[in-house]
């Protein structure tokens, strides 16, 4: 615990923000000037009687006054994510909620906790019922913590990229482009030079996966901007055409129905949406069809993981994700939003009259144990 507390330089910055001396301070506690001197290098701790006079004194809490700052490790995070999830599934909202909110309290200067927790309730924030707003306004204050106080860069980054997709929802756009500006920055290609750094050191492996990790993310790049290129281009019937036809050739090559399932999903699906707004039912049928087969091959349970040709994915996700390999909701929710995302689109309404679509959805449902 003692590596938590940061009673040192608080002391230090609490006697100095108020004007005091050392001897001031230890007058009112009863202690010598020593005594204090040491408390504000570290090399102390004052008696624990002394700790609700000293907190008195500053009009602080003793947990405000030592610095108490409980960290958690990643491997922690990681379990307490998972555990937290699979509540999700067997218990009611509120409870879980009311379990997350109490942790946030406790590890409130956690910051890689933090960011988690706002990936936690987001995810589930859908089936919050009258909790949404407040559920959302949690996620918001979480990310902005994070951007404020924490002092790795990565983390305010990521905070930034989960409350502008907040942001977004509840239709706040000018907020969005605040927090990730209005422009697209062109294309340096850094990771280039880092592997060519890397081969230079003589260190090939990292040489390649630098490389590889590059080339993985982009293609998952090309489809999810793809999906949303595709909506808006709705009414264009011929560059929407060209846009499916192109971005089947990047999933086809790379296999992504097996290698990112949930990239592919999103395209099919945005791609089914898109025919039914042109009225053209049986294209998209052929995109409905497409999503409940890939939805059949995913094996549970869900991890992030690489291929045959992307064969240094995996080291990286376990060493650069917070979640690491594992899925952000639990399986059950999984299985039940493959299947909602089709069956309760008002948009698809028309297409579950037919006896084709009613099969295929009756097929996954028992591909997926959820008869």
């Amino acid at each position: 615990m003692m590596k938590d507390l940061q009673f040192a330089n608080t002391i230090a910055s609490l006697r100095k923000t108020n004007g005091l001396t050392q001897d001031e301070v230890a007058n009112f506690v009863g202690v010598s000037k020593a005594a204090v001197s040491k408390w504000e290098t570290g090399l102390s701790y004052p008696d624990i009687l002394l700790l609700p006079k000293l907190a008195t004194y500053f009009n602080l809490t003793i947990d405000e006054l030592l610095g108490y700052k409980p960290q958690m490790t990643k491997e922690n995070i990681q379990k307490l994510y998972v555990e937290l999830s699979q509540d999700f599934a067997t218990k009611s909202f509120d409870e879980v909620y009311s379990h997350i909110k109490n942790i946030i309290d406790e590890y409130y200067s956690c910051f890689p906790l933090l960011l988690q927790m706002a990936v936690l309730l987001l995810n589930y924030q859908p089936i919050a019922g009258e909790l949404k707003d407040e559920v959302m306004q949690k996620i918001i204050t979480l990310c902005q913590r994070v951007e404020e106080y924490a002092e790795n860069p990565r983390l305010s980054f990521q905070a930034r990229s989960i409350e502008a997709s907040c942001q977004l929802m509840i239709q706040n756009p000018e907020r969005v482009l605040d927090l990730l500006g209005n422009g697209v920055e062109p294309y340096i290609g850094n990771e280039i030079i880092v592997a060519n750094a890397y081969q230079q050191l003589q260190q090939a492996d990292k040489a390649k996966e630098t490389l590889q990790v590059s080339m993985y993310q982009y293609i998952l790049g090309i489809v999810s901007i793809a999906s949303n290129y595709l909506m808006m281009n709705s009414t264009q019937l011929g560059k929407f055409d060209e846009m499916v036809e192109r971005t089947e050739k990047v999933i086809e090559a790379f296999d992504l129905g097996h290698l990112h399932f949930n990239s592919t999903l999103i395209f099919y699906l945005t791609s089914a949406q898109g025919y039914m707004m042109q009225n053209r039912e049986e294209k998209a049928i052929v995109m409905i069809k497409k999503y409940v087969k890939v939805a059949q091959s995913i094996e549970f349970p869900i991890t992030l993981h690489g291929d045959e040709f992307f064969d240094l994915i995996d080291g990286w996700v376990d060493r650069e994700f917070d979640l690491g390999s594992n899925a952000p909701r639990d399986e059950q929710s999984i299985k039940h939003s493959l299947i909602s995302t089709i069956q309760d689109n008002p948009v698809f309404k028309p297409l579950l009259q037919k006896q084709e679509v009613r099969l295929m959805l009756t097929n996954l449902q028992h591909t997926l144990g959820c008869d």
